[in-house]
């Protein structure tokens, strides 16, 4: 009897070199009853394989199985090592006096679990799927097998079908080889597609008696695809979805009392959201299982060791708990000389500042663009003798217009830790705290804490509060001694949300409106979504399946909209916020009218006043463009996703147009475009009635009321 060995199409390995030639081929040489196939692989001709009398390199389409002269065939579909002594087994077995139509392998590090039909009920779907070596004659009996079209897909099918129809097979033991595998993305991709094959390839009463027949076996293949954490973290969704479906139809197989007779109680939520269609509430749940069962898992293995190893009778842990205490106290003394030391080199500091006052600003640590920079430029060349500072990092791709200006303070630095101590007043667009304490928030707050609550925060806010930002902000847990408002309507917003009284909140308008003055107005559509907290955290294969994405996904490729900007000479900048920044990429597609930004290439506001159309959703940049009198459409599809509530003292509406369909909100943009970009009469005396001052005195109201402000 002999052997031929089949490489299907990209299985066999790259061969640069003598030395990366299979050891299966070099142990085939010079054996009559061995055969080595493979198909099409041009590389091969520069090595000694094309002298290896075993080896034929052919074409698919001009072979067939009767061209084969050996009694038994096996198909490689993977890179596989195997022993040096298999062919010398397993010719031992083929030739022996019992003829079988088929012959099982299984791998190194498997248990040889198929050993007579009735086991592949129960049987692993790697097991029914290992290496066979095939009775030749026996695949012409295949309707659907072919050489010429041989490929995983019906290697798979030809393995399972050779249980099902109940062939003679013996399984051989102790023959080693290893097939490549990895729980790559491609290869969840690849054995989706080999599972939905098996799943939906025979006819309505095949398939049935095979779904039956094999039901373990591939329920719980999928089961271990979907249960990883490139499947569920990494690999696209359209990619899930269709695994999931092919799930639900085998479900229709499996009830909950075959899952609970597998062990498989954890997953029984799960099985009945795929049999829903709840693809996303059933991704959810396996993503919880997972972290459920690492912890499980790891506080079994800490429980395990501590058991096994007790610490507190441990004499190491006795002999070093003086070392343990000695630790904390000098965690202590360490802050004790950190804050005394500071405290004593910030002394010559505050003699060279004695009877001024010193301010410090800020807005995020890389950040010089919001108010913080437009209140401390007004400073810088209005009051130039005044001690106010900038803090930013050093790398900040905006630490060049602070240095202009002067007054610079690197963040973290030891001028920062000194000047912390020294200044009188903590200026911020955000939050002071959340923001701009040196070095780690906490340790700071630890060492410096009582001294940092006597000084007065004072937020300059980063644009106007238009809804419910609470408790972000919120005046027992943030306590801002001075809060900076544009309008009287969002005065009562920050009193009665926030908890602000009336002597805390300054109406002076934000510092950046005094820029919004004399512009410079481009043929420009400004595309600035805010973001979601729904969406935070997310990773990528979720971020793609959600309703932000696809909505403005499509928009951006819209067909009326494009024609329009095509035709009218439109430009689009594609902006989205800070938080969604990391998924820009996806968005991104070539044309000549639409740029895609980010803020390591954008100004925010610059970007504002150069653009003659907003579209947004319930961002507070809004309330600039309103300001500068331009129109403002608010997308709004999903109202009940916004991260902060309406309030009653401010509507959507009074901003601009809102719209929940894409379609609507092209039409309402060509209408806009077709006139020029102007205003509607509305909402122009919106602008003037909702802002307190529509000047350019805004910083200057500002320094006036942090000068009022009592230590």
């Amino acid at each position: 009897m002999s052997l031929c060995l089949i490489y299907l199409p990209e299985s066999f390995p790259l061969v640069r070199r003598e030395d990366e030639i299979p050891q299966i081929v070099r142990q085939a040489n010079g054996k009559e009853d061995i055969q080595i196939i493979i198909f099409d692989h041009n590389m091969l001709e520069k090595t000694s394989i094309v002298n290896n009398m075993n080896v034929r390199i052919v074409s698919k389409e001009n072979i067939k199985i009767d061209d084969i002269d050996s009694d038994y065939i096996m198909f490689l579909d993977k890179e596989t090592t195997f022993s040096s002594d298999f062919f010398e087994k397993v010719l031992s077995e083929i030739n022996s006096e019992e003829k079988y139509d088929f012959f099982q392998l299984t791998g190194e590090n498997r248990n040889n679990n198929i050993q007579k039909h009735t086991d592949v009920i129960q049987a692993d779907f790697d097991d029914i799927a290992s290496l066979k070596i095939i009775r030749r004659d026996l695949l012409n009996t295949f309707d659907f097998f072919s050489l010429k079209n041989v490929n995983q897909l019906m290697l798979m099918e030809l393995y399972f079908d050779l249980f099902e129809r109940r062939l003679s097979f013996k399984s051989i033991k102790n023959v080693k080889f290893s097939k490549s595998h990895n729980q790559s993305i491609e290869t969840i991709i690849n054995d989706g597609q080999i599972l939905n094959h098996l799943v939906f390839s025979k006819d309505a009463i095949e398939r049935k008696r095979f779904r039956v027949l094999f039901k373990k076996a591939l329920f719980c293949k999928l089961l271990n695809l979907i249960d990883s954490r490139n499947f569920v973290d990494l690999l696209p969704y359209n990619n899930q979805e269709f695994i999931l479906e092919v799930l639900r139809e085998l479900l229709l197989e499996v009830d909950d009392e075959s899952l609970k007779a597998w062990n498989l109680n954890g997953y029984l939520p799960f099985t009945q959201m795929v049999r829903e269609g709840l693809y996303t509430e059933a991704l959810y749940y396996i993503r919880l299982l997972r972290g459920k069962r690492y912890w499980f898992n790891t506080t079994k293995e800490v429980e395990s060791k501590i058991k096994q190893y007790p610490i507190e009778e441990s004499l190491s842990w006795k002999l070093t708990a003086p070392l343990r205490k000695s630790t904390l106290w000098r965690q202590k003394i360490k802050n004790y000389f950190v804050k005394w030391g500071l405290k004593t080199l910030s002394f010559p500091v505050k003699l060279r500042f004695i009877g001024q006052e010193v301010w410090l600003i800020s807005e995020r640590a890389d950040q010089a663009e919001d108010n913080g920079y437009a209140f401390f430029k007004y400073c810088r060349e209005n009051y130039p003798n005044k001690k106010i500072y900038y803090i930013i990092n050093e790398d900040s791709p905006h630490v060049g217009k602070i240095k202009e200006l002067g007054n610079i303070v690197y963040h973290s630095s030891l001028k920062h830790w000194l000047y912390m101590l020294v200044a009188n007043k903590y200026i911020s667009a955000w939050v002071f705290e959340e923001t701009t304490y040196p070095g780690d928030k906490t340790k700071y707050q630890n060492i410096f804490g009582e001294l940092i609550e006597k000084k007065p925060q004072i937020t300059l806010q980063h644009g106007v509060i238009i809804h419910n930002i609470a408790p972000y902000l919120n005046k027992e847990l943030y306590n801002q001694k001075l809060f900076i408002a544009s309008s009287n309507s969002e005065k009562e917003v920050i009193k009665t949300t926030l908890g602000y009284k009336e002597e805390d909140i300054a109406v002076t308008g934000l510092s950046r409106f005094d820029n919004l003055h004399d512009l410079k107005v481009k043929k420009q559509i400004l595309i600035m979504p805010t973001w979601r907290r729904s969406l935070f955290r997310l990773n990528q294969s979720e971020f793609l399946r959600s309703e932000y994405f696809n909505r403005y996904y499509h928009l951006i490729r819209n067909e009326h909209f494009l024609k329009l900007i095509e035709k009218e000479n439109v430009e689009v900048k594609f902006y989205v916020h800070n938080q969604m920044q990391q998924f820009m990429n996806n968005f991104v597609f070539n044309h000549p009218n639409i740029q895609f930004l980010t803020k390591k290439d954008a100004i925010v506001s610059e970007l504002l006043k150069e653009s003659s159309l907003l579209i947004t959703d319930y961002s507070s940049v809004m309330a600039d463009f309103l300001y500068m009198e331009k129109p403002i459409l608010l997308y709004q599809f999903d109202p009940y996703d916004n991260h902060h509530g309406p309030v009653k003292e401010i509507s959507y509406a009074d901003f601009g147009e809102v719209l929940t369909e894409e379609e609507s909100l092209v039409e309402k943009i060509s209408e806009i475009v077709n006139q020029d970009f102007n205003i509607n009469e509305y909402y122009l005396k919106k602008s003037d009635s909702f802002f307190a001052y529509k000047d350019n005195k805004n910083s200057e109201r500002i320094y006036q009321a942090i000068e009022k402000l009592n230590n």
